[in-house]
């Protein structure tokens, strides 16, 4: 029934749309803002980074109809204890159409991307979630830390 790949630019605008729907569900985007920028922002950014290799995305279709996504990029740290490859891999925009959830989709892309970096140097496979996406993730066996912090500027 689903058909899961690795996305490619062909698939640019669903990848955009559903980047976009992400974001108005955890709050980013509030109500009928106006999102013209950040689509043409986020189609620049996977316009370059895909082909690069910067940026990964996988999609579950059905009907040739993605309807559900997951991305993935590398950077590079300096070694450190436990990782001495410094290589790390942070889950990005996993989101799936309200109407196809509950159905393992995610948790079926969320194991590609873990076949997939498990094929590299990565020593660690991190992201952040919503509440509501948590349990996925804690069943594919990642722990809650608190280790980070930030400062964002505007």
């Amino acid at each position: 029934m689903f058909n899961f790949r690795q996305a490619n630019l062909q698939d640019l605008e669903a990848l955009i749309q559903l980047r976009l729907e992400l974001l108005r569900e955890a709050g980013e985007i509030k109500g009928n803002s106006d999102t013209t920028n950040l689509a043409e922002a986020t189609r620049k950014y996977l316009g370059e980074k895909m082909p690069s290799g910067e940026f990964f995305a996988w999609v579950a279709e059905v009907d040739n109809q993605i309807v559900a996504t997951s991305g993935l990029v590398f950077f590079q740290r300096p070694p450190y204890n436990g990782n001495l490859s410094g290589l790390e891999a942070y889950i990005m925009n996993v989101y799936t159409i309200p109407m196809w959830r509950g159905q393992g989709i995610a948790t079926a892309l969320l194991k590609e991307i873990i076949s997939f970096v498990r094929a590299t140097e990565a020593k660690r496979l991190w992201l952040h979630t919503t509440e509501d996406g948590k349990r996925i993730y804690e069943k594919l066996r990642f722990v809650s830390t608190s280790k980070e912090m930030e400062i964002v500027y505007y």
